[in-house]
């Protein structure tokens, strides 16, 4: 690590070493921190000066005056005071950013010229600019940071504006934890545990943190460290604890991806979110946060009671799906989506019934999940979107042949349409169904699945969420029917059952291994019977795994994803392919985050390339030729033209987005519009 950490860019070891016993040894800043700005400058790629100022850790003048400190030079500050023009005539633009050099002074009638330099021992470096300024130059050198060099050229020869960044002054009876004490003038014991308590703080914006962190110290918290990312909290606490991680809520969800990661790696401590807009609105919560939360309650209490029952909890689930997408489909606002979503909850016959008729909210679910006799030309959209969707899950299961002929489906469902506003949510519920049919090829594992089970069914709970998963499944009966199919067909994985009429699934399991054709299919058995040697038998005759009834379906889909990834690493490169004229990027972005899938989304405009990262249905990264994290998002949004190819994706790069999914495709639609001149 010592080795790494002196490979700093733009820096040498002895510099980073000068560097870090002054501020260290001075108490600027302490070791933890140190380290901290030296593993943001190798993560960055930029130099440990820049890393330093970039944390926040030490402004300009400080960390100039250090660097005048080490090096036995004045320091001048660069960017409050514009030098002459006389200077700057001298010292043209091309020589100030080629040799990293700002003219501090200059003095026409003696010649005598003042050059900031980031190292004035750099030997090289003055031999160079007593070339390029002979006698009758007379030179002096004064030192600062070489980000303080850049950025004075940037504004005082580029014309970038410069404000000065200022302490935030907070009122001294200013608090964000209680107002309720009165200011005491000794510390209680309570004070002084206060203060001992470290706070790290997860905040992806400089300014923000940087104002947080002076709010925290005026409430008697000294000891915040501040962290701009999951993989920096990690590293962090590796070094040592904390009491509390403090984490901005908005872009780093309670349930989201990154805590998965974070677990992985160590155990955090105490967790705390904080949301500054509902703050600074005197909100206690923010819309969205309840929103999911009553969506979240509705969706467990459900669950819950269904769980004997997987055929329905997944018919729920999947119209729960269906309902979010159409209404985002059609533009909705975000509170007839949540009531579209919610009502479909409580769609479920018992309990969901019941709830509705109990929970206050304030999107009138009666009139969705119930609407009054004689309302249909009145109908709310939400309620049409629940009516449609219902209906395609009856005719779907009912007629499945029927479902999967899009002119039959209008047919058939053209009878819920009471009104030019429904007509409208037929046709765009179409639309997504073929999307939906056309993504369904988008997975990690994906392929062709044959089950093997007398007790299973094409509605039981484990093929529904096998489906779901992206897989096509078949059921079969018994082990003659599966040769037949096995001797016909590709199939990717085979899932049995050991008890099978005729021929005992073990004799089927051997069959398949004999034969030169289906060898290598990967074979999984599941079972309910009891022995004690079984699982070995069933390893022996050639299974790849075992499972017990009742199986773990997470389980049995992550052994299943394992078996097709050892079986065929080829299949990676599979997915599918369109036009944005025919399917904007919008609209599957839409259906991969609800289907939580992991992929890689390639795209091309006018012989320019970008990509976006989705992980568990959020989006984690963006980067097109020139821009990287949300910036190359909204870039990708903008391109109505071209192709797209979604890839499954089990290896991600470094997180760079952390905002939800619907924020950025809401702001992306608003790039999308002053593009078109809306």
């Amino acid at each position: 690590m010592a080795k790494e950490r002196s490979e700093l860019p733009g820096d040498n070891t002895e510099r980073v070493s000068k560097l870090k016993r002054h501020l260290v040894g001075s108490g600027r800043l302490t070791e933890d921190q140190f380290l901290q700005a030296e593993d943001y400058a190798l993560t960055r790629k930029i130099s440990i000066e820049e890393a330093v100022l970039f944390l926040n850790l030490i402004d300009y003048t400080g960390l100039g005056q250090s660097l005048a400190k080490i090096y036995g030079k004045p320091y001048r500050p660069l960017l409050a005071d514009p030098p002459l023009d006389s200077a700057k005539s001298v010292v043209p633009l091309k020589f100030a950013q080629r040799w990293t050099i700002f003219p501090v002074a200059y003095d026409s009638e003696k010649n005598f010229l003042i050059l900031a330099v980031g190292d004035p021992t750099d030997q090289q470096l003055i031999g160079h600019l007593q070339t390029i300024f002979p006698p009758p130059f007379r030179l002096a050198f004064t030192v600062a940071s070489t980000a303080e060099i850049v950025r004075a050229v940037r504004v005082h020869y580029e014309g970038e504006v410069y404000t000065p960044a200022t302490e935030l002054e907070v009122p001294q009876d200013f608090t964000i934890l209680s107002n309720q004490e009165e200011t005491r003038e000794k510390l209680t014991l309570e004070d002084q545990a206060r203060t001992k308590r470290k706070i790290l703080l997860l905040e992806p914006d400089r300014d923000r943190a940087s104002a947080l962190r002076t709010i925290l110290r005026g409430e008697g918290y000294p000891n915040v460290a501040w962290v701009l990312s999951p993989e920096e909290t990690v590293k962090a606490l590796k070094r040592g604890p904390s009491d509390v991680l403090l984490v901005n809520g908005r872009f780093f969800q309670p349930r989201g991806s990154w805590l998965r990661d974070i677990c992985q790696e160590i155990e955090p401590p105490y967790i705390a979110y904080y949301h500054l807009t509902p703050l600074l609105l005197g909100q206690e919560y923010s819309y969205h946060q309840m929103s999911e939360a009553l969506i979240g309650l509705a969706a467990f209490l459900v669950t819950m009671r269904l769980q004997g029952n997987q055929g329905e909890l997944q018919e729920i689930l999947t119209r729960a799906r269906y309902c979010k997408l159409l209404a985002l489909r059609l533009e909705l606002r975000p509170g007839q989506v949540d009531g579209a979503v919610l009502a479909a909850w409580l769609s479920a016959e018992g309990l969901g019934r019941e709830l509705a008729g109990h929970i206050v909210t304030p999107y009138r679910l009666e009139e969705i999940v119930e609407p009054a006799p004689g309302a249909q030309k009145k109908q709310r959209v939400e309620a049409g979107i629940l009516s449609m969707v219902k209906a395609y899950q009856v005719l779907k299961k009912n007629e499945p042949e029927a479902a999967r002929d899009i002119n039959q489906v209008r047919r058939r469902l053209s009878g819920q349409c009471a009104s030019p506003q429904i007509e409208a949510v037929l046709e765009a519920f179409l639309h997504l169904i073929q999307d939906e049919e056309f993504l369904r090829r988008v997975d990690q594992a994906g392929g062709h699945i044959l089950v093997v089970d007398p007790t299973q069914a094409q509605a039981s709970g484990m093929v529904l969420r096998l489906s779901n998963d992206g897989y096509e499944v078949e059921v079969v009966t018994d082990a003659r029917e599966a040769m037949d199919i096995l001797s016909t067909s590709p199939v990717d994985v085979v899932v049995s059952e050991v008890n099978l009429p005729g021929t005992d699934g073990l004799t089927f399991c051997r069959a398949v291994r004999q034969n030169a054709a289906t060898t290598q299919i990967p074979f999984l058995f599941l079972t309910s019977e009891e022995g004690e040697r079984l699982a070995a038998e069933c390893l022996e005759t050639g299974a790849d795994d075992f499972l017990k009834k009742p199986v773990d379906l997470e389980m049995l889909s992550l052994k299943i994803q394992r078996l097709l990834a050892m079986k065929a690493p080829q299949k990676a490169t599979r997915g599918v392919s369109g036009s944005l004229t025919e399917m904007s990027s919008t609209d599957f972005i839409q259906s991969l985050s609800t289907g939580e899938k992991d992929v890689e989304i390639n795209l091309e405009h006018r012989g320019q390339e970008g990509k976006i990262y989705m992980q568990q249905g959020q989006i984690i990264h963006a980067d097109t030729e020139s821009l990287s994290g949300e910036k190359a998002f909204y870039r990708l949004m903008t391109w109505e033209e071209g192709a797209f190819q979604i890839l499954p994706c089990s290896h991600f790069p470094t997180r760079t987005i952390h905002a939800p999914t619907m924020s950025l495709l809401i702001e992306g639609a608003r790039l999308v519009d002053e593009a078109r001149g809306v």
